[in-house]
């Protein structure tokens, strides 16, 4: 236990004497209560006659023996209580205690007589050593609710059961002796079948060698999981195993393990946290219950953790179904219809040119409808760059690769205050921005490409700047409605970008390169608005 060299407010200094003021006078209230219901007794025992000499020698002897171990007794809680109370592990409030208790104790002595030196040696120096005894204990009592405080932290920012692990074992184990691991359970026939076990995180302080070598574990193997449902902490030791089970413990250095239920306040299967030592005495009163306080923490963040896993699941579902169906009505069917017309076509080839035309002109015609329906279902797919970073990060990411494979230089600009975003709106902008700088590098044969980003008070704008060539205004129409060449095409992006409720304007001259604008509308939320919003404007 180490003094803190933090100067610590009045307030403390003022419960220090608060407390030593206290135990003074509590000491000797104690004391003379304690010969009060001895003589109390004699008179009793003695039918009313009062053994004065035996009372006499009581006195003596709690004034030489009992008032000092009172005193160090309740200096030590004394101080022991005051560390938790204020909250600061520093010996130095402990000891001011025993001091001003210790005077205390002479001031109040001085009405009985004159103090001896004996006393005036004594009681300062138990007041020292209860004081930072005192401060040990407390100080240790602080740390273990800290450290509960930061394991029920870290377990609530848990994004999976691992990490549930590591916040309990972290904070709450022996980090050199301790090990812990994580179940599921579940009954292998209702509620009334066999438990079995399945493993869902492990945590050791050191990286081999961990218990259990298995991940599955039933009542067969431990013994104590078959009285589990009745949700209160078990003590297991080596020597209550199985055989093989206890060679198993043996082996790893085991020699007792604490059981602590995890009830799942949810439908999901219950948890178990199983605490494996090295010590054969077990766990203490208090570790058993910073296991229980978060462990009921633990319980409910693997049932918000499987709540998660489910409906992202169920969410990935419906969109495989929903991807299935539109495939399915579109491309595939088109696919058919190409099929068709192309043997068709084989098939009249010669003896019917006409009409092999025909089949032909069909089947080019169904080719670019399916082509334009899986480029608008690859729209709807979330880009990877954007689930690993800001919209920000992603549009240097993107600038950076572009200038890599076309020579040229790209740079990202982001002006105004970063916002929170939908992400349709990041989407719309990180497409525009790829579909820019492709249709720069295949056309425009600029050297430097600038991209800018503005957040504004009701909208966010993206301006992709090039010193290309440029081309007519006249001959934007026609791009907007053939579509470019890079793969998804002006129109494409000027389709996605009216559809968050935003607009695309598009700027070139010949030998002055290109500007290609992109606005979307922001509310104070956040959230981009899907109706409304600017209109195209085309030179």
């Amino acid at each position: 236990m180490s003094g803190s060299r933090t100067t610590l407010p009045a307030s403390t200094w003022r419960w220090a004497l608060a407390v030593g003021v206290g135990v003074a006078l509590l000491t000797f209230g104690l004391m003379y209560l304690a010969i009060i219901v001895y003589a109390a007794a004699l008179s009793i025992l003695s039918r009313g006659d009062v053994d004065w000499a035996a009372l006499d020698r009581f006195a003596d002897v709690m004034a030489v023996w009992g008032l000092p171990a009172l005193y160090l007794l309740l200096i030590t809680g004394a101080a022991a209580w005051l560390i938790r109370s204020i909250g600061v592990a520093t010996a130095r409030q402990g000891v001011l205690a025993g001091l001003i208790s210790a005077a205390g104790l002479q001031v109040i002595g001085l009405a009985f007589g004159p103090p001896l030196l004996r006393e005036l040696i004594l009681y300062p120096l138990l007041g020292v050593a209860g004081g930072w005894l005192g401060s040990v204990f407390g100080g240790v009592a602080l740390a273990g609710r800290e450290a509960l405080y930061r394991a029920s932290r870290d377990v609530g920012a848990a994004t999976n059961a691992q990490e549930i692990a590591a916040a309990i074992g972290e904070n709450l184990t022996d980090r050199k002796l301790d090990q812990l691991t994580l179940w599921s359970i579940a009954s292998r026939a209702g509620n009334d079948g066999p438990l079995e076990l399945e493993l869902l995180a492990t945590w050791a302080p050191r990286a081999a060698g961990i218990w259990p070598p298995q991940r599955r574990l039933d009542a067969a193997q431990l013994p104590a999981l078959s009285d589990l449902r009745r949700q209160s902490p078990r003590l297991v030791r080596r020597r209550e195993l199985l055989p093989a089970e206890r060679g198993v413990w043996k082996r790893q250095g085991i020699r007792s393990a604490l059981l602590v239920p995890l009830a799942n306040p949810g439908d999901g299967p219950d948890g178990l946290l199983v605490v494996a030592s090295p010590k054969g005495p077990g766990f203490s009163r208090g570790r058993v219950r910073a296991y229980q306080t978060v462990g009921a923490q633990a319980a409910l963040a693997l049932e918000n953790l499987r709540l998660v896993d489910e409906a992202r699941r169920s969410a990935e579902l419906r969109e495989r179904k929903r991807l299935a169906h539109e495939i399915h009505d579109t491309l595939i069917q088109g696919f058919a219809s190409i099929v068709m017309n192309l043997e068709a076509t084989e098939g009249s080839l010669e003896r019917d040119p006409k009409s092999a035309r025909s089949h032909l002109n069909e089947a080019r015609r169904t080719a670019r409808e399916n082509l334009a329906e899986a480029r608008r279902i690859v729209w709807a797919l979330q880009p990877e760059a954007l689930e690993q970073a800001p919209l920000s990060e992603a549009l240097a990411r993107l600038a950076e690769k572009w200038s890599e494979g076309s020579g040229a230089t790209a740079g990202v600009t982001v002006t105004g205050a970063p916002r929170p975003l939908s992400p349709e709106a990041e989407v719309a902008l990180l497409r525009v921005a790829q579909e820019a700088l492709t249709n720069i590098r295949k056309h425009a044969q600029a050297s430097r490409a600038v991209l800018t980003l503005s957040y504004m008070e009701d909208r966010v704008a993206l301006d992709v700047r090039d010193d290309g060539v440029g081309f007519d205004p006249e001959g934007i129409h026609a791009v907007l409605v053939e579509g470019g060449a890079s793969g998804f095409g002006l129109k494409a992006m000027r389709e996605r970008v009216e559809r968050s409720g935003g607009a695309l304007l598009v700027e070139s001259e010949p030998g002055r390169g290109t500007t290609l604008v992109v606005e979307l509308p922001v509310p104070a939320d956040g959230r981009a608005n899907r109706r409304g919003g600017l209109r195209e404007e085309t030179p």
